[in-house]
């Protein structure tokens, strides 16, 4: 076994705190002061369609391994301008999505600070990013299997906490629209988006076994950790009368501490997200080899150029929230379209190279509910999404 390779732990820690990342500190209160108890039903179907999510694209990785992901599965079944449209749309998904989650660090780091500006504390969480990036990625893994570790059994044991001390348990399933449904599912998205770069990584694993085991294990854990979440904010004892808060869960544990260790938390997953997405959207940047600067390595085996090229682009946005001409919420939003964008051509690449079985079905039928959460999203990036893939058909 090569030390420098991930293993199905490292990989795992590496998979876990980022995918759980940004989207467990603000997905399942969000979605619960949006629609209530009716979140558990919405968590239900998108934890079911993740974890079918992350057995196809695991499966795609495996049976085409290398730097671009499932893009070179694409460009098998599809051709090399369907691998380009599927590598843009998530190259674009990245370009807005790590300034989100840079964003929403630096809103918990403000909490305790609240007299440094924004943009300048998201901005140093990406020099420790950035710093993080450019070591081993095998150290990288064992670093996000412990802190990962370590979240995981915080917030399941706060949860577990919480609905053991229930006086008593009432469920009330409130009526919701049919809008509010398909925009808590748009919203809730960003809870599985992540499965489809792990197959970036598959080169840095021993084998296609362990890229497998880890796939599955990390979904199991990733799924349970938001069940006992959604649980214990739509069971417990918490006042009804305002918006739910976070923090609220780990006060049994921590008490007066809840805001530093939750700080803390946020940061630590945040960072695990971006490494997650940065390095893998750098390293497919760096497999389509565009130009010489963009497909160099560092001694490390770290995609520099292309992380390079990033790292400005995320300057220029950061500017843009800075100027007030982007907002938080638009990042969120026009980086899950693209997501969606990005997995819908990972499905039909998956439909036409999955013999008959589960793997085909289940494609084919994620496939039609991606595409129907996917019409919830903003008309302008509707329209650029549209157009690219027009250009890409018409392109010869």
């Amino acid at each position: 076994m090569n030390n420098k390779k991930l293993n199905t732990f490292t990989l795992s820690g590496l998979i876990i705190g980022p995918i759980l990342g940004s989207g467990i500190i603000l997905l399942p209160p969000l979605v619960y002061n949006m629609i209530g108890s009716f979140s558990l039903i919405i968590w239900g179907i998108i934890l079911v369609l993740g974890f079918i999510f992350a057995l196809i694209f695991g499966k795609l990785a495996t049976l085409f391994p290398g730097e671009g992901g499932v893009s070179l599965a694409t460009k098998e079944v599809m051709g090399k301008k369907y691998q380009l449209l599927t590598s843009f749309y998530l190259i674009c998904a990245v370009f807005f999505g790590p300034v989100a989650v840079l964003i929403i660090a630096a809103k918990f780091i403000q909490n305790l600070f609240p007299n440094t500006n924004l943009e300048v504390l998201a901005l140093l969480v990406y020099l420790v990013t950035y710093l993080l990036l450019l070591s081993k990625v095998n150290f990288i893994g064992k670093l996000m299997l412990i802190v990962s570790s370590v979240i995981t059994v915080v917030f399941l044991l706060s949860s577990i906490i919480i609905l053991l001390n229930v006086n008593q348990y009432s469920f009330t399933l409130p009526q919701i629209s049919f809008n509010e449904f398909g925009y808590s599912l748009l919203v809730v998205f960003w809870s599985i988006v992540g499965w489809e770069v792990i197959g970036n990584y598959s080169k840095e694993v021993d084998d296609t076994k362990t890229l497998t085991k880890s796939i599955v294990f990390s979904a199991i854990v990733i799924s349970i950790v938001y069940i006992f979440l959604a649980l214990a904010i739509t069971l417990g004892d918490f006042p009804r009368d305002q918006e739910f808060k976070l923090v609220w869960l780990i006060e049994p544990i921590f008490g007066s501490f809840s805001n530093i260790v939750l700080a803390t938390i946020s940061l630590i997953l945040c960072i695990g997200t971006l490494i997650l997405f940065v390095g893998a959207v750098a390293r497919l940047i760096a497999s389509l080899k565009l130009t010489s600067y963009t497909s160099m390595h560092s001694s490390n085996n770290s995609p520099i150029g292309a992380l390079n090229v990033l790292s400005s682009l995320y300057l220029i946005t950061l500017f843009l929230v800075y100027l007030d001409f982007i907002t938080l919420d638009e990042l969120v939003a026009y980086s899950d379209a693209f997501f969606i964008a990005n997995a819908l051509i990972g499905l039909i690449t998956a439909i036409l190279l999955f013999e008959k079985g589960f793997l085909k079905s289940a494609s084919f039928i994620l496939a039609i509910l991606f595409f129907t959460i996917l019409i919830f999203s903003n008309i302008i990036i509707l329209s650029i999404i549209i157009s690219l893939f027009i250009f890409t058909y018409l392109k010869k």
